[in-house]
């Protein structure tokens, strides 16, 4: 079967379960237990609540498809509220966004890589119909403790990763290092994570032993890194959501320093708002609102360099003290 009859006409799903991801209702149609499965292992299940989902997705497994997607990224295009994402000839996804629904067609082959699926196929569903269902994608890390959410903002490089994973071996939880989902649930804002690795650069090592018997590997953009799983190597805990306390925009030095200073919501809002996904005017409307309301809380620009643990330490102890 073609991928266009492919999306004429799917067959049926007999499998349907429904989740919560990061905050929006999602049902998952399927033909295949292993991808429920796989979507328990990232999202908390959603029991209904007798309400209609905010997003359906039907995701075929096609049996007679043989190839598997490499590590490169996939073929995007968009026309109007119609988005196509091409991974090769045999598994593709279409996004109507207006109808806020999803249809694809897999081969067994993907289906068993379950880190592609939390690495890139549950993310790009997530990036591209986010905004047209309640969700802001921001490319943050995040850690909480006690429930309250530590936002870190900057541009690739600017040290997320390694902030990150230094703050949660002082006892914050680790939601994410790369990507943050923001959106209302119960009249709040949440920030939502997926169970991804934690991707830390190989300079990573010179502060974190526990790396030292690791090797890092090419990641999904092709750069030399370590992707791992926080819990399991460094025995920090791990968290899916939390309610945004403070938000810290981070600017790197090459020397060690540690100076924070205000940052007015709006110039916060400006910087978040670069990062977002052409969307309709709606969406995007609405995905700004949440930013205006995620850079009301306490916002600060920090400028810094030297060891992640001694920024790790100033930044609890200013957490500690942040009663705003």
């Amino acid at each position: 079967m073609t991928l266009a009859a492919t999306f004429i006409t799917l067959p049926e799903m007999p499998l349907r379960e429904s989740f919560l991801v990061a905050g929006a209702a999602c049902e998952i149609a399927t033909n295949s237990g292993v991808l429920l499965e796989m979507a328990r292992e990232s999202f908390p299940v959603w029991d209904g609540d007798h309400a209609p989902p905010d997003l359906q997705m039907r995701l075929w497994i096609d049996p007679a498809a043989e190839s598997r997607p490499g590590t490169t990224m996939p073929y995007l295009r968009g026309l109007g509220h119609l988005v196509f994402a091409g991974f090769d000839s045999q598994n593709a996804l279409l996004l109507d966004l207006r109808a806020r629904r999803a249809i694809g067609r897999f081969s067994p082959a993907t289906l068993a890589d379950r880190q592609y699926w939390r690495r890139m196929l549950f993310p790009l569903v997530l990036g591209v119909a986010g905004g047209t269902v309640g969700v802001t994608a921001l490319h943050c890390g995040c850690v909480s403790r006690a429930g309250q959410g530590l936002i870190l903002a900057g541009d690739s490089g600017a040290g997320k990763s390694t902030l990150s994973l230094a703050l949660a071996q002082r006892g914050f939880a680790f939601l994410c290092d790369e990507w943050t989902y923001l959106s209302r649930r119960d009249g709040q804002l949440q920030a939502w994570a997926l169970p991804n690795p934690l991707k830390l650069l190989p300079d990573a090592a010179a502060f974190f032993p526990e790396l030292a018997a690791l090797e890092p590997t090419a990641a999904m953009n092709g750069e030399l890194a370590f992707e791992i799983d926080p819990e399991k190597v460094f025995g920090v805990s791990r968290e899916l959501r939390c309610s945004p306390r403070w938000v810290v925009l981070l600017e790197r030095t090459a020397e060690p320093d540690f100076k924070l200073s205000g940052l007015s919501p709006g110039e916060a809002a400006a910087r978040f708002e670069l990062g977002l996904l052409a969307e309709d005017p709606a969406a995007t409307n609405a995905q700004r609102e949440t930013i205006r309301t995620l850079v009301g809380l306490q916002c600060a620009l920090l400028r810094y360099g030297g060891n992640p643990h001694a920024v790790a330490r100033a930044l609890e102890h200013y957490c500690g003290n942040g009663a705003a």
